[in-house]
């Protein structure tokens, strides 16, 4: 159990790194420094179907974004520069990150390869000026040690502080007391919320919220009834009602996963294949910097209707290979699109973890589980 945050309540951090990727490849090409940089194949190299992993900021200022077909970048901004992604350096950068990190906090949770949250109650007495300090301290420390920056939210709960870490990038430090959770909210887009695609969006436009201050002042029973259980959590997080706590994993999770929602329904495999495939390049980069050995691959389709499927397959062992990820995933991504129906939503996770011991398993090894 948590430690009791005594009388004053909880102190949560979250810390975003910038652009993760293209910091990371920009830090390691100095010829690169201000150049809009697209993580992503290289549509004038053929590859007219990938997508983009994330791009820096100057490439952003164009409107180039993550999940945006190449093609698209490019034509957005002619000057882009094109990297291919290195998984495994953003696995090694992300090591020594979470490690640094770890000094500031009292317990520490990463969430994925490029952000953690932080519980520093305990050390700065529940203080939300102390905790801005620290949260100085930190980013320092990863742009002394890293040469990266990193965006920090401070909150009371785990949520608040998600939304206020995208405040103010890049670089930002965002503070929200307590007393000052519902104002901060009221003005962002509802769509800031996690899990609001583009159609929930446009859905609820048309009900006329349109920012997280009209989710306050909407009947929570109107909400339930137009998304059902979605509408409690959507009023939830208005509210920054949020006791999910930090907590510190000690051995193995019960799974790691990522998703995306795209910004337009789509059902060509040469386009979604690359976002998937940067997924579990992702994951297997995560998988390596926990020490981590996984068992099953589990891919998410959320179609345009909101339908949910999920498709899973296990090795007869586990491994911390690479290959038995991608080739899964791109069996159960094809299975998925036969349905001829459009994803909104795509996911991948690996679950049946251990620990990582002995060397890594020969294909013959993990050799799919026949199904029955």
């Amino acid at each position: 159990m948590p430690p009791d945050p005594g009388p004053w309540g909880r102190v949560i951090l979250h810390a975003d790194m910038d652009a993760f990727y293209a910091a990371v490849e920009v830090r390691d090409r100095p010829e690169l420094e201000g150049q809009p940089v697209v993580v992503g194949p290289d549509p004038r190299e053929g590859h007219h179907r990938g997508v983009v992993l994330t791009a820096s900021y100057e490439a952003r200022r164009y409107g180039v974004r993550s999940a945006m077909p190449c093609a698209e970048a490019l034509r957005r901004c002619p000057q882009a520069v094109f990297v291919p992604p290195d998984f495994a350096k953003y696995g090694r950068a992300s090591e020594g990150i979470m490690a640094t990190l770890r000094r500031f906090a009292d317990r520490l949770e990463p969430s994925g390869i490029e952000e953690a949250f932080l519980d520093v109650t305990s050390r700065v007495h529940g203080g939300f000026g102390p905790a801005k300090d620290l949260a100085r301290g930190l980013k320092a420390a990863v742009r002394g040690e890293h040469r990266l920056t990193c965006s920090v939210g401070i909150a009371p709960s785990k949520g608040v502080a998600k939304i206020a870490s995208d405040f103010e990038k890049p670089d930002g430090l965002t503070v929200v007391p307590p007393d000052h959770v519902a104002g901060f909210l009221a003005p962002i887009p509802a769509r800031k919320i996690a899990g609001v695609g583009p159609k929930t969006a446009r859905r609820l436009e048309e009900i006329g919220i349109e920012s997280i201050g009209d989710l306050q002042a909407f009947p929570r029973q109107d909400l339930v009834e137009t998304f059902g259980a979605f509408g409690e959590y959507l009023q939830d997080v208005a509210f920054g009602r949020d006791a999910d706590d930090v907590v510190e994993l000690t051995g193995p999770p019960e799974s790691i996963g990522t998703e995306t929602t795209f910004e337009e329904d789509l059902d060509a495999y040469d386009v979604l294949w690359p976002e998937v495939e940067g997924m579990a390049r992702d994951l297997h980069a995560q998988l390596l910097d926990e020490g981590f050995a996984y068992r099953t691959v589990t891919l998410k389709a959320r179609y345009a209707d909101f339908e949910t499927h999920t498709r899973s397959r296990s090795l007869r062992v586990h491994t911390p290979d690479a290959e038995p990820i991608l080739v899964l995933a791109q069996i159960m991504l094809k299975e998925v699109l036969a349905s001829g129906h459009k994803l909104r939503l795509v996911g991948l996770r690996l679950s049946n973890l251990t620990d990582r011991k002995g060397p890594q398993a020969t294909l013959a090894r993990w050799e799919e589980v026949p199904r029955g």
